[in-house]
């Protein structure tokens, strides 16, 4: 998860942020859809068809971020009481399927006009489309870096990394199309090429994370350790263990056991469980933290286990 200060907006502004974020990246998405679907149309490169399907993985990808930010916005209930944060690891496998397909189609379509290469048409146009795309991509990535500052999601730093990867694409493709036009065409099939395992890498890291996501991964260790360093640094803490972290959406969860001296009462213990809870919620914006408290002999502790 990126990191993030703290906001200064309030819990219903940062939602209506994201909200407003996914459906200008959705737009962004069709808009280029539908020109660059013109633009291959009338062109005929396979370089721009690479860009158009890249499009498509992009809509769907926004989609996706669309549907699952809403849905992870959504209180815990009585039946989902850590929340609906997993929505967006399952969204993520079905979405990684689909990117699958579009590369292969890709690479089979590139492969095909390595073999018998076809002039580029409409070359004005073409250029123009990708021209278009950089500057639409350009400033819907400075929205989202300015959402994901406040917000701290995953999800839209997710969609703003990959927007912010086509970019380099679309800047190839724009020397495909020129090379194209002055004769050199099976540089357009090679563009095409390089752009369908570009796909297929992104399929594989989209669901290799949701996987992960899925199956409750720990957080990274620099997290880990940055956590178990505000738990050591409380007052009154004698050792800890167990400690496990998982992240569900944009929310994490922090488990732990604290060592405390066996003579303090109970109102006692739980005022010191309460202020341990509260150091840790403020090192890990918006987390869930749960302690156990075990009761120990001073002296007796030792440290982390």
């Amino acid at each position: 998860m990126p990191a993030h200060k703290a906001s200064s907006l309030t819990v219903a502004q940062q939602a209506r942020l994201l909200r407003r974020v996914t459906l200008a990246s959705v737009c962004v998405a069709l808009i280029l859809i539908v020109a660059k679907a013109v633009a291959w149309w009338l062109s005929g490169s396979v370089a721009l068809l690479a860009s158009l399907l890249d499009s498509l993985m992009d809509a769907a990808a926004s989609l996706v971020t669309l549907v699952a930010v809403r849905y992870s916005l959504v209180p815990a209930d009585a039946e989902h009481r850590f929340g609906h944060g997993k929505a967006e690891a399952l969204a993520g496998l079905g979405q990684a399927a689909f990117i699958t397909l579009s590369a292969l189609f890709l690479l089979s379509e590139g492969v095909r006009r390595l073999i018998d290469p076809a002039p580029v048409a409409a070359t004005g146009l073409a250029l123009g489309v990708m021209v278009l795309s950089i500057v639409l991509t350009v400033l819907l990535v400075q929205f989202q870096h300015r959402v994901v500052r406040h917000t701290g999601s995953t999800a839209v730093a997710g969609d703003a990394l990959h927007y912010a990867s086509d970019l380099a694409m679309n800047i190839a493709i724009i020397g495909a199309i020129v090379a194209a036009h002055y004769g050199y065409l099976r540089v357009d099939s090679l563009v095409a090429l390089a752009v369908g395992a570009y796909i297929l890498v992104a399929a594989w890291r989209i669901g290799n994370q949701a996987v992960q996501l899925l199956l409750d991964r720990e957080l990274p260790d620099e997290e880990r350790q940055h956590i178990a360093a505000v738990i050591g640094a409380q007052p009154g803490v004698l050792g800890f263990h167990d400690l496990r972290t998982r992240q569900s959406g944009r929310t994490r969860f922090v488990q732990v056991h604290v060592e405390l001296d066996e003579t303090l009462s109970l109102r006692e213990a739980h005022a010191r469980i309460v202020e341990i809870g509260a150091a840790i919620g403020a090192a890990v914006p918006g987390a869930e933290v749960i302690i156990h408290a075990d009761p120990v002999t001073p002296g007796a502790a030792d440290g982390v286990r």
